[in-house]
């Protein structure tokens, strides 16, 4: 009697409701995953039922877990079908020590879970095989246990870390415990492979499969998501082991803020950090290294500076590694609070010993709070390691001590450094002249200080005269007795200053003359300039000239303008504009030839006014005489060249008369026209047209001038010597030759030299 297929449907579930509950389901995450030989006949699908019972447990060995239904003991075509679903679940756990054996035979992957995959060799629906020592096959369970735990803490390695279970598992029927699960989720430390998705993935997978979730397994996976950070996974196993009522040991603490740092949630980070604090809890030196680190990216040298003195009045060390890079970050950022801390606490003591771009970035911090202190201690660190103290260095301890309002002390620092033989630039008193302005110091003070030092044995340069001279200047502007002072303060400069006044001196002497309007002073200076034989500048030229022109003296200007030239001068912009601002309005004709010149005159078109009739008059004869000369000679040599050429005889002479009786007209009637001007500004006035001749006609003219000059070269004119001319028989006696030329023509060219 045939046996009738087994039909489960909605009727059948009624009937039986206890069978979907001996059915065996698999987990969605398990260690083994499931397979089916191809020699045995599968199960028929069956779909779960909708019920309110809590789902089934799935068990790891056999099927002989679950309790059977004891009404269906008796049913013959449900024993078969239990019979054969345990003989298949028996084969597949046979199964896993003897793969490669059937021709058709699928690879067991050691995960069915996503979280035990390797990543890149996932094809289809089982995970590729991945090889494995032949020695571990054979090697004991303690000894692939110990070395999955030392995998774990020392050196984590995913894909190490799933060959020891597949071992374990496969080869020697391990079940999976909790160990094996912890020991998985370490090494998701691994900072290639591992991953917060398998982490999570791993413990949804442990209570369904009936592995409790620990305390040690949570911390484990805290650890992991210290490298692989996830903000809601980490709140969910916190939450967890509050609802447990489990603490975070000081470990998590610490992986906690870890992976608040990693995600570059420094606030969190930092109260977790304070909260430590507060209960007593050590911040590991790698979580606080770490949090350092990453505030000094983001220039946060507040909490810097904060973490730091806690942690050092705590009595933790911190390495010299971390001094070395908050003080080169926090000098370079000019962190005042941070960097003296770190110098005070390192450098000083000798345990830190920063390079020179350091200490440079240490001095401008200490000049810019006025910290004399730090500045002398910088000073002492580069004289104990034998590094020479420059210019640079000099003028930021000067700016120190005027940050620290000790304008004595600036003086000092600068006549120390001319005693070593640094000599003082443009530059190295401008941060004094500043202060003297801001803080409106007078002139008198600061030459006392200078005198004061003087008594001291120092030997003062002339900078610190000229800034004092300098300052006297700057206040002629609103007070011209400042000039009277200026002066007094240089007829005292060669008893202060044993290599006298130099050409800044005087050129600061002159300005301030200028300003306050006081010509004497100003002629008294120039002299002595003289008389000591000081080369003046192009600044000094450049005030002289422009000191002329205040006084209305553009005769003296225009020499002194001139001298300025001849050595070579360049004049600034802004000079030329104020002298051609001062010789705007003035007819003087040294104003009118500074108003006009390259130089000076910029974008400005020379234009003649008719309306002064004795200048204009002058002017327009002038150049007009001018011209014609020119003309006039032009056109004899015109009219030579066409002698010599024997033709445009007639068209030179009516040019001739053309140009004199116009030379005459513009000479009685005062008459300008176009062509009576100087070419540069009657290239302006005049049309496309016009100048295109002109140059059509110029270029002519000088191809004119070329060939004669070449004809003269092919004939032998330049080499003409006294008593080589022909007599009159061998003039004859060429003419009369057959192959002669013209008579007429030989004998210009005979006489041509003459």
């Amino acid at each position: 009697m045939s046996q009738k297929a087994l039909i489960l449907d909605g009727f059948w579930y009624c009937l039986r409701p206890s069978f979907a509950l001996t059915t065996p389901t698999h987990c969605g995450f398990s260690f083994i995953s499931r397979k089916h030989h191809s020699k045995r006949r599968s199960p028929p699908t069956i779909p779960p039922r909708r019920t309110s019972s809590p789902p089934s447990q799935c068990h790891y060995s056999t099927f002989h877990g679950f309790n059977r239904d004891p009404r269906l003991k008796g049913d013959k075509v449900y024993q078969t079908f239990l019979n054969d679903i345990s003989a298949d679940i028996e084969h597949e756990n046979r199964s896993t020590g003897q793969r490669g054996q059937e021709k058709d035979e699928e690879q067991v992957g050691l995960i069915k879970s996503p979280s035990f995959r390797q990543p890149g060799k996932i094809k289809g629906r089982g995970a590729r095989v991945v090889s494995i020592p032949d020695e571990w096959k054979k090697s004991p369970i303690e000894f692939l246990e110990a070395k999955l735990q030392r995998l774990a803490t020392k050196s984590p390695d995913i894909m190490t870390a799933t060959r020891i279970l597949r071992v374990l598992i496969g080869y020697h029927k391990i079940r999976p415990n909790v160990r094996h699960y912890r020991a998985l989720i370490l090494n998701n430390c691994d900072p290639k492979r591992g991953s917060a998705d398998q982490v999570r993935s791993l413990l949804a997978e442990m209570e369904p499969n009936g592995i409790p979730l620990d305390s040690g397994t949570l911390h484990a996976a805290l650890q992991a998501l210290a490298v692989h950070p996830d903000y809601l996974l980490t709140e969910i196993i916190l939450q967890t082991l509050r609802d447990r009522w489990l603490s975070l040991s000081p470990a998590g603490w610490n992986f906690v803020v870890a992976g608040f740092i990693r995600q570059n949630q420094f606030e969190l980070a930092l109260d977790h950090v304070a909260q430590m604090e507060m209960k007593n809890i050590q911040v590991e030196n790698w979580v606080h290294s770490q949090l350092v680190y990453n505030l000094c990216e983001i220039e946060d040298f507040d909490e810097v500076l904060r973490l730091m003195r806690s942690r050092t009045s705590q009595g933790h060390d911190m390495t010299l590694d971390l001094w070395h890079y908050v003080l080169d970050i926090a000098s370079e950022a000019l962190h005042y609070g941070t960097t003296l801390y770190v110098w005070r606490r390192t450098v000083e003591l000798g345990y830190l010993q920063p390079p020179y771009g350091i200490c440079r970035n240490v001095l401008t911090t200490a000049s810019r709070a006025g910290d004399t202190a730090l500045a002398a201690s910088v000073f002492k660190y580069l004289n104990d390691i034998d590094v020479p103290r420059g210019l640079e260095e000099y003028e930021k301890m000067a700016e120190t001590h005027l940050v620290a309002n000790n304008l004595y002390s600036a003086f000092e620092t600068l006549c120390s450094m001319h005693k070593s033989g640094i000599e003082l630039e443009a530059s190295s008193t401008r941060s004094i002249l500043t202060f003297m302005i801001d803080r409106k110091t007078a002139p008198r003070v600061a030459w006392d200080m200078l005198k004061q030092l003087k008594l001291k044995k120092y030997d003062i340069p002339v900078g610190c005269a000229n800034v004092v001279i300098e300052l006297c200047e700057n206040m002629a502007q609103y007070d011209w007795s400042m000039a009277d002072e200026g002066v007094s303060f240089y007829k005292e400069l060669y008893s202060l200053c044993s290599k006298g006044a130099d050409v800044l001196t005087y050129n600061s002497l002159i300005r301030m003359c200028r300003w306050a309007q006081n010509r004497e002073a100003a002629m008294f200076i120039v002299k002595e300039m003289s008389a000591l034989n000081v080369t003046p500048n192009g600044q000094t030229f450049e005030n002289l000239v422009l000191l002329c022109l205040d006084a209305g003296n553009f005769q003296s200007a225009w020499l002194y303008f001139q001298d300025f030239l001849e050595r070579g001068g360049n004049l600034s912009e802004e000079v030329g504009i104020q002298i051609r601002n001062s010789c705007s309005n003035s007819d003087d004709e040294f104003a009118v030839q500074l108003r006009y010149h390259p130089l000076i005159r910029g974008n400005v078109v020379r234009r003649y006014h008719v309306d002064d009739r004795s200048k204009a008059e002058q002017a327009v004869e002038q150049i007009i005489e001018d011209e014609r000369v020119v003309r006039e000679d032009a056109i004899f040599k015109d009219s030579v060249d066409r002698q010599y050429e024997g033709t445009g005889s007639q068209e030179t002479e009516q040019e001739t008369q053309r140009t004199k009786e116009t030379s005459e007209k513009h000479l009685s009637g005062k008459q300008k026209s176009l062509w009576d001007l100087p070419w540069p500004i009657r290239r302006k006035l005049m049309t496309r047209e016009q100048r295109i001749a002109v140059n059509k006609e110029r270029r002519k003219r000088k191809r004119r001038y070329q060939a004669i000059e070449r004809n003269k070269q092919d004939e032998g004119w330049m080499n003409y010597e006294a008593g080589g001319l022909m007599t009159e028989d061998e003039v004859k006696a060429i003419k009369n030759s057959p192959n002669s030329p013209n008579s007429a023509d030989s004998a210009d060219s005979a006489e041509k030299p003459n």
